[in-house]
């Protein structure tokens, strides 16, 4: 046999062996060839069962990481400040999935999130597992039944994928973009209100928020099929007077606490002076769990604003029954870029929470780069002393620090002197 002929013979047999081993096929794929400024950008992950057995799926299932090569995604801003952090997650799970019959096929969509592309030319990489499990019903008719090679939790042949894929972004003038949205759009409020395709289009909308849509991003938290968490998710990053105003009525109107947590967190990534008096009337009152988290967020969202008027403001959480709530404070003095903050965080140092010293000892760092607390041990009154008299003797003459500017590295920090 030809040197030609063997080299065919070998992609032949590595096509039928990759056939054997695999249950199913999958293609990843960008949802456009060509995306414009501000449009939202999706992959479709297209799943074909090339097995003998079904094969459950869902999005429930899927496991897709996307992100784009050299560019750096959307600036959050830094709540916290130097000193800790906040996070969380989720997600979600189907016992019963449909299933798959061989030869069938399923598409699954989904969006890019945390980026704002620029014109130009980009390489974005999928990475991930497609929604397909081996789930068995007991039920079934044995031809629908799955091997008895394959168990519940096996991981599914074939289901893995990692491509990079080209995305061409392009500016296009506002009649353009209006148009690009136009599917969403009739896909968003449509007849088809309540479906998958009604929440992958709210959720595009949402993840780009473009200003010319604010109201109709605030619409989604009411009508027939509501989504308010996705109409805070919008309005949460057009950061307009607007948008903040129909943040704030939406609170007013809601009973939930958990999206009032939600709208709170938002605005306190947006804070302006406008919203000041917003976050001040929710520091007094009940103090439950969740009526905390929410005074938490008004609480960092003063900071955010920064300022003495903010300073003052924050005055009044010193004391707050919730430990969790003092820590924000603490916290958000030291973000307020403000003389008036230092005294109030000498006073907190008194406080009989670890945690909360141990913030105020952050934030009293961040807002001056040098290192207050040194380990020697003094009493808390002695201490607040001793800082009070260096503040009264230093403080016009020394530098105030913001978020943006965390000391990269604490061990070099001055200490008082």
């Amino acid at each position: 046999m030809s040197q030609y002929g063997m080299v065919r013979m070998g992609m032949l047999l590595l096509i039928l062996v990759s056939k054997g081993i695999c249950q199913v096929a999958v293609e990843v794929r960008t949802n456009k060839a060509a995306y414009l400024v501000g449009e939202p950008v999706s992959i479709i992950v297209k799943v074909t069962n090339i097995g003998t057995d079904s094969v459950g799926y869902s999005y429930c299932d899927g496991q897709v990481d996307l992100s784009v090569e050299n560019t750096e995604k959307k600036h959050t801003p830094n709540l916290w400040g130097c000193s800790i952090g906040v996070g969380g997650g989720g997600g979600c799970g189907i016992d019963h999935p449909p299933m798959l019959a061989p030869n069938e096929t399923v598409s699954f969509q989904y969006l890019l999130t945390g980026y704002r592309l620029h014109a130009g030319s980009y390489v974005l990489r999928a990475k991930g597992k497609a929604g397909v499990r081996w789930k068995y019903y007991p039920n079934m008719a044995p031809k629908d039944t799955p091997s008895s090679l394959h168990k519940e939790g096996d991981p599914v042949p074939g289901a893995n994928f990692d491509i990079s894929l080209p995305v061409v972004v392009a500016l296009g003038s506002q009649e353009e973009l209006h148009r690009a949205y136009a599917p969403y759009i009739i896909d968003a409020e449509g007849p088809g209100s309540g479906t998958a395709e009604m929440r992958h289009a709210r959720e595009a909308i949402a993840e780009m928020a473009p200003e010319f849509l604010e109201k109709t991003i605030a619409g989604f938290a009411s009508g027939p099929t509501p989504t308010p968490n996705l109409a805070v998710r919008g309005l949460g990053q057009i950061d307009s007077t607007e948008s903040r105003a129909d943040l704030i009525r939406l609170y007013d109107k809601s009973t939930d606490l958990g999206l009032r947590n939600q709208i709170v967190q938002a605005l306190a990534g947006l804070s302006t002076p406008d919203e000041l008096q917003f976050f001040v009337d929710l520091m007094p009152g009940r103090s439950t769990e969740i009526d905390d988290r929410i005074r938490q967020w008004a609480v960092l969202g003063l900071g955010h604003i920064r300022g003495d008027v903010a300073a003052r403001a924050l005055a009044g959480g010193l004391h707050n029954p919730s430990s969790q709530v003092r820590l924000a404070v603490a916290a958000a003095l030291g973000n307020t870029r403000s003389r008036s903050a230092v005294p109030l965080l000498i006073r907190m140092y008194s406080d009989n929470d670890n945690s909360v010293r141990d913030e105020v000892c952050g934030a009293l760092m961040e807002l001056t780069h040098r290192t207050w607390c040194d380990g020697t041990g003094r009493s808390v009154r002695v201490q607040q002393s001793r800082w009070l008299r260096w503040w009264n003797v230093n403080a016009t003459r020394i530098a105030l620090y913001s978020t943006d500017e965390c000391p990269k590295d604490i061990r070099e920090l001055p200490s008082l002197h």
